[in-house]
Parts: structure tokens; C-alpha cells; sequence
């Protein structure tokens, strides 16, 4: 049973999001989920999880939530912003679905007040007093629902599923292996949908697996000993290793030649009882004495895929090989803390390998998608961009690919790269926006401030995402590459921390504390202005009144603010670079000096 459909109506940035599940025939095709930060990734995650662990609920009682309650917390606070409610839709290809409503107003004063009632058929259901409806079909297909949990795994990696390195705590390399704990009691499922942690759970699920294979699967047959031409007797021949607890075994060890990239016979082996660990056998010889000692990224990418069949194991699916393992996982940032080598081959082949799983991951990695294209093929899988939902292609990503592969080659030819870049450039300076780069240039005019912008290149960044992609980016020792500084330029509302690292420099607009205006560059001009731009320009700016709500019975007043109306940034730019002047602009001398002791560092 997989997923179907997915509505997200007016949730944090996502307006109006209808997402369809690709398939392939019967088997799912992997969802990519990409966009920026506060795009709505880890959004339509949450909704996904808060669908299963309501089925769950209905049907086990070892659920991480306790039934009658949520996995994701529903509040007003969560309604996009200029709209007064939210609503979500999630159908799964069994008939099960899941509808959840939130209001900014209980359903009475949201009628009475607002004068409008959203066009959907299930508004009538909600309770007049509520501010939020949640319903499910769960308990109507019941057998259905039972099926999404009893004969598939049922996996959620949130971004924070890490395990501690090794070395970080001598008592994982002490630890031993024991015997995983089942509880054999109706409604139980011994198994967690979250994964968090899962590294000593493999573990001891993997010497069950072992020693079920050697005690219970073992088969020989008897062949005649005979000496000198006579027979003598009968001896026992192994035959080999037969049934369930094999096939997991033989499907681990592909998974763990594809990780560790070994083309050798390399194997799952056991120390002796006094020396109980999990090692990793080559050509019969101990490889690896004990699993922990591997990478943290090799831990994590083992742990992932060991969880996907563990969860199928412990479910009532027969398992023969990798195609017969049937689910729906979910991965938060599959790209975090890995290799690009990991990033781009390992992760899509052993994505491959697993056809009729549903996999719904979010990545920040470009070379991920390429990886997946080069594995799969553009029909194997599909991408989305978040908040729209629109679908990309990943061949939107093959210059990166081909400047990726060129990269690998620059060591030898750094210094002649980092002569040619420093005959052509001057120090970058990024900003958030088109409008940013006109308001500094005028500003540079009125405050005799143009020797300091002349000796840097301004450049439109594209919005505050764009400036994480830089960072990200250069985050690591390619900046060392750089001949020249890169100043990535955030407006005062994006939260963000002031950072260098080598020659790329994060800084931060100050914000003007009690401004009628607290989002965007806008907040750099006087209040004294925003008051002239309104009286001879109002349709620049919009008022938001005070907003009183009541949320779990509090009341909460949301005082009014003022914000530059998203149509009209650029007739509002081009009339203050045409009338603005010196005291209009004057709070910019703070960027110029950020600038100008940076440059001269």
C-alpha cells in the first residue's frame, strides 16, 4: 500500500500544492523533494508521517504517539501568512484517507466575520465552535489499514537520525551484541516507524539473523567415504544455507559491497561468544573487526538500508531477495553528512536495488539527483520543487554535473586557475535581490560612498535561498580556491549568524529595532520615509491590522505591522532612486562600512 495523492492548501510557505505519486506500472517511483530552506520540505514530510502514525495507531499499541494524539502540532500560527485557514488531503492507493483543517477562528466567527466559506464539500463536518477538524477513514478499512504496517516496512529517517562516532564513546567499541527482545502479544508490532538511533537494534537483529542461519538453515547430505578403493562409511557434505534468515543474509552482504565498494567476496561475520561483535569478513579473513569502527558516513548509510530490511523482516512479508521488499520510507536530507561519492553513486545504486519501495526523500544535493539520473534514468524517478510542487527534470542540473567531474581535476591546475580568476575579477558582493543592488547603488551616489562600490562587484544573489546555495556552496575547502572574497549580503529578518570561512564572508543587514517595517532592506530607511512613501504612494505599502486569536484558550493579540506590497517592490525602488535623498538613504552607511572593513582586511 503506498501513497496516492497529497493536497496542501495555505500551510507555512505552501499556497496550493496537488501532489500525484509517480509509478511505474505496480512499483512506485522514487520522490525527489527539493527547493529551498523554508520551502516546505520538511512540511509535507510531517503531513506523510502524521497519516501513518494515525493508521498505526488504529492498529498496534507500541506507537511512538500516544493514540489520540499527533505527530504534527496544528496551530493558526501555521496558516500562511494572509490567509485564514489550512487544509490537507492525504489518500492512499488502498481507499485509506486522512483530512486535516486548521482555522485562524473558530468555524462560528470565521463565518460570521470573515463573510466566505472555503468551496470543499467537508466543511460542513467541522464542529461550529472548532478551530481545527481532523478525520480519518482508518477505522472504516481497517483490513486496509492493516496491510499499510503487516506485510511492508514502514520507515521515517528524520534529519537528526545520526549516530555518535565511535570515537566519541569508548563504550561502543566495548558493547556486544545480544539477542533482539520480541514481544509476541497481539496488537504489538515491534517496530517504530521513526528511526532514530538504530545502530544497536541492527546489531542485535543482525546476530539473530546469523545464528538462525547457522542453527536453523544449515543443510548437508551424506556421501560415502571411501579409502584405498573401498568405501568405508558415510560422511556429512554441507550443501549450503537455505530459507528466510539466508536470503536476509545474502541481501546485507550485497548491500554492504555496494557501500564499502567492495568487488571481493566480503560477508556479515560473528565473534566467538566471549567476543560477541558483528565484523566484516574478505576472502575468509577477519576485514573489519567490529562494525563500529567504521565512518560515520559508511555507519549511516549502513544503518539506513539495514533498518529498510530489519522493518521488512520483523513485518509478515516473505523475503527471497532486495525486489521483494515492499514499503514506504521516508528520508529528511538523505544528502547530510555525506560523501559526494556516497552522494552521487552509492546511495542511487542501492536505491535501485529496492524497485518496489516507495522512497520520499527531500536533498540539497545536486549531485544526488545526477547520481539518480545516471542510475535510474529520467523516467525511473521524478523531482519536485517545493513550495509549488512543480516537477523538475534532473538534467536541469547536468552543468553542475560536468563542472562536479571538471572539479576533480583542478588540483593539479589550481594555481593557474587562481591567476586567470584574479586577472579578471574584484570581490564579490551578494545581495538578496534587483531591488538591493539599485537601492545600494543610490545610495552610494547620495552618500559620496561610490569609491567603496567601485572597488567590488554587486551582484543579485537570488533571494536569501540563493545565498545559502552560495555558502553551501563554498562551506568547505573549495574556498580555498578563491583568489578573491565572496560577501554573501542578508537582509536583517533572515535569521542568520555572521560566519567566514577562508575568503567567504556571511553578513548580516542590522536591523532598526521598533520600525514600521521589519522585513527586507526596506527596514534601512527612517520611518520619517515610509511615512512620506505612504501619503504620496499608499498602494506601496499595506497595513496588516491587530489580529486577535485564541489558540488552546489563550487569547493572543498579533499587533499590526506594515509591509511593502509584493506587487509594487519595484515601482516603490524606482521611486526612491528617482526622489529619494541623503537622510532617505542615510541608514546605509552601515552596509558600506560592513563592505569597506572587509575589503580592507
Amino acid at each position: 500500500m503506498f501513497f496516492k495523492e497529497l493536497i496542501i492548501e495555505n500551510v507555512g510557505p505552501i499556497s496550493n500544492l496537488k501532489l500525484e505519486f509517480p509509478k511505474n506500472n505496480q512499483n512506485p517511483k522514487p520522490l525527489i523533494v527539493v527547493g529551498e530552506n523554508g520551502s516546505g520540505k520538511s512540511i509535507l514530510l510531517s503531513y506523510l508521517v502524521n497519516a501513518l502514525i494515525a493508521g498505526k495507531q488504529l492498529v498496534y499499541d507500541d506507537v511512538e504517539v500516544e493514540k489520540g494524539k499527533v505527530f504534527k502540532y496544528r496551530s493558526p500560527q501555521y496558516i500562511r501568512v494572509g490567509e485564514h485557514y489550512s487544509r490537507t488531503v492525504i489518500e492512499f492507493d488502498s481507499g485509506e484517507k486522512v483530512e486535516e483543517w486548521q482555522l485562524s477562528l473558530s468555524k462560528n466567527q470565521f463565518e460570521d466575520q470573515l463573510k466566505f466559506t472555503p468551496l470543499h464539500k467537508e466543511w460542513n463536518q467541522i464542529p461550529s465552535d472548532e478551530y481545527s477538524f481532523f478525520q480519518s477513514s482508518f477505522k472504516a478499512e481497517a483490513e486496509g489499514t492493516k496491510l499499510i504496517f503487516k506485510n511492508q516496512c514502514c520507515l521515517y529517517f528524520p534529519v537528526n537520525r545520526f549516530e555518535d562516532p565511535a570515537w566519541l564513546n569508548i563504550d561502543n567499541l566495548q558493547s556486544k551484541a545480544t539477542y533482539t527482545e520480541l514481544k509476541n502479544i497481539s496488537g504489538y508490532s515491534n517496530r517504530n516507524l521513526i528511526c532514530m538511533s538504530p545502530l544497536r537494534n541492527n546489531i542485535n537483529w543482525l546476530l539473530d539473523v546469523i545464528l538462525d542461519r547457522q542453527t536453523l538453515e544449515l543443510r548437508t547430505r551424506e556421501a560415502q567415504w571411501i579409502t584405498e578403493g573401498k568405501p568405508n562409511g558415510f560422511v556429512s557434505v554441507l550443501e549450503g544455507f537455505f530459507g528466510q534468515s539466508s536470503n536476509i543474509y545474502n541481501a546485507i552482504n550485497q548491500v554492504l559491497a555496494i557501500i564499502l565498494r567492495q568487488e571481493e567476496n566480503i560477508r556479515i561475520g560473528l565473534g566467538d561468544r566471549h567476543h560477541r561483535q558483528i565484523s566484516l569478513v574478505k576472502n575468509g579473513r577477519i576485514w573489519i573487526p567490529n562494525l563500529f569502527q567504521l565512518s560515520t558516513g559508511e555507519v549511516q548509510l549502513i544503518n539506513l538500508f539495514l533498518s529498510i530490511i530489519r522493518d521488512y523482516d520483523l513485518s509478515e512479508g516473505q523475503l527471497n531477495d532486495l525486489n521483494d521488499i515492499r514499503g514506504i520510507v521516508i528520508i529528511d536530507e538523505i544528502d547530510s553528512h555525506l560523501h559526494t561519492l556516497h552522494q552521487r553513486e552509492i546511495l542511487p545504486e542501492i536505491i535501485k536495488l529496492l524497485p518496489s519501495i516507495q522512497f520520499i526523500i527531500t536533498t540539497h544535493s545536486p549531485l544526488f539527483l545526477i547520481g539518480m539520473d545516471e542510475k535510474l534514468g529520467k523516467n525511473g524517478f521524478e523531482v519536485i520543487n517545493m513550495p509549488t510542487g512543480e516537477k523538475i527534470y534532473p538534467t536541469d542540473f547536468s552543468e553542475f554535473g560536468a563542472a562536479y567531474d571538471t572539479f576533480k581535476t583542478t588540483a593539479i591546475h589550481r594555481k593557474e586557475i587562481e591567476k586567470q580568476i584574479e586577472n579578471h575579477s574584484k570581490p564579490i558582493v551578494f545581495v538578496e535581490g534587483d531591488h538591493d543592488v539599485h537601492y545600494l547603488e543610490k545610495a552610494a551616489e547620495l552618500l559620496n560612498q561610490s569609491n567603496i562600490l567601485n572597488r567590488v562587484q554587486l551582484d543579485d544573489g537570488g533571494g536569501f535561498g540563493g545565498l545559502d546555495k552560495i555558502w553551501k556552496a563554498y562551506n568547505n575547502p573549495i574556498s580555498e580556491v578563491l583568489p578573491n572574497k565572496v560577501i554573501l549580503l542578508y537582509d536583517c529578518d533572515t535569521n542568520k549568524q555572521k560566519s567566514q570561512n577562508n575568503k567567504v564572508y556571511k553578513e548580516i543587514i542590522p536591523l532598526i529595532k521598533n520600525h514600521p517595517i521589519s522585513i527586507g532592506i526596506e527596514n534601512l530607511f527612517p520611518p520619517e520615509t515610509i511615512d512620506k512613501i505612504e501619503k504620496q504612494n499608499p498602494q506601496y505599502i499595506d497595513l496588516h491590522s491587530t489580529i486577535s486569536l485564541r489558540e488552546r484558550g489563550k487569547t493572543i493579540e498579533k499587533p499590526a505591522y506594515k509591509s511593502v506590497n509584493k506587487d509594487e517592490k519595484s515601482n516603490m525602488c524606482r521611486w526612491l532612486c528617482e526622489n529619494g535623498d541623503a537622510q532617505d538613504f542615510s541608514h546605509f552607511l552601515t552596509v558600506f562600512e560592513i563592505i569597506e572593513t572587509i575589503i580592507n582586511e
